[in-house]
């Protein structure tokens, strides 16, 4: 008996892992109303710096949000694809600019991660949650891991490692 129930567990998990429904950024809706769902989007007010939110796009499958702020500006695009063999499905890709360098670039992320779990949660038809954030994205290709950042670390230190020594100048001589 326990053979069988262990058994029953084990098919079902790789049911669950192998005809898994879709991708974290595919959504069980046509690209039209993908589009309108995410242009019309009502955000909280803007909090933390930021002074506003604007939505636009091209009316077909691009949208796009900006976040001004007192310190920085961020715009993500969130291009919107039927899949090739399900028009009644969408891909999502989003992609952020702004924020800075260096370390705004990890505040860049941070804003990706917020966006992504705002078009999680319009499509998935629930309220958006602030916590989700980094559970959402994770899900999400194209996101960076704990992997992207150990394989970028050496890079990154060096540039680092430039900078200071840029920063710093020549040596005093007295």
């Amino acid at each position: 008996m326990r053979l069988l129930a262990g058994g029953v567990i084990l098919a079902a998990g790789a049911a669950y892992l192998f005809l898994r429904q879709h991708p974290a950024n595919v959504y069980p809706v046509p690209v039209a109303t993908a589009y309108e769902t995410l242009s019309t989007i009502k955000f909280e007010p803007p909090d933390d710096g930021a002074t506003a939110n604007e939505i636009s796009g091209n009316g077909v499958d691009k949208v796009i949000w900006i976040e001004k702020g007192d310190l920085a500006s961020y715009r993500c695009d969130l291009k919107l694809a039927a899949l090739p063999r399900d028009a009644g499905q969408t891909h999502v890709t989003v992609t952020c600019s702004g924020g800075g360098d260096g370390p705004a670039a990890g505040l860049a992320k941070m804003h990706r991660n917020a966006v992504i779990e705002h078009v999680d949660a319009a499509l998935s038809g629930r309220p958006f949650d602030a916590a989700r954030a980094d559970i959402t994205a994770y899900r999400w290709p194209g996101n960076g891991s704990i992997g992207t950042a150990a394989g970028q670390a050496p890079k990154t230190g060096a540039e680092v490692r430039k900078g200071a020594r840029e920063t710093q100048g020549p040596p005093a001589t007295s």
